[in-house]
């Protein structure tokens, strides 16, 4: 198997070899003019892109860590409601009164903000 793996890449860089050596060279030193400082910058629409793309970047991190945050707080109010004793009572802010009314027929609590 290794004897006609080296055939096949003998094969390839001898083909590869005739490409190039078909290719004329570029002469030295090339005859390319450089353009003047002015127009070699990005310019307005570079910056203005690139702000934008910045600006985007800050506002979903903000975004990012204020989600975070939710989450970080119902996983605690979750672990603190597994944690509790069944017959003991919820603490202030926490248990039925606080999540919504009793009742079936009464409706439940408000969504967070953004969400329908």
């Amino acid at each position: 198997m290794t004897g006609l793996l080296a055939v096949a890449h003998g094969t390839l860089l001898q083909g590869w070899g005739s490409v190039a050596a078909a290719v004329s060279p570029s002469p030295s030193p090339s005859s390319i003019e450089i353009p003047p400082e002015d127009q070699t910058s990005p310019g307005l629409l570079g910056f203005l892109v690139t702000f934008a793309a910045a600006a985007a970047v800050i506002l979903l991190a903000f975004s990012m860590v204020r989600h975070l945050r939710v989450v970080d707080r119902n996983a605690r109010r979750l672990r603190e409601a597994e944690e509790a004793p069944e017959g003991s009572a919820p603490a202030a802010g926490e248990g039925p009164a606080a999540d919504g009314p009793e009742r079936p027929d009464a409706p439940g609590p408000t969504p967070p903000r953004g969400r329908a």
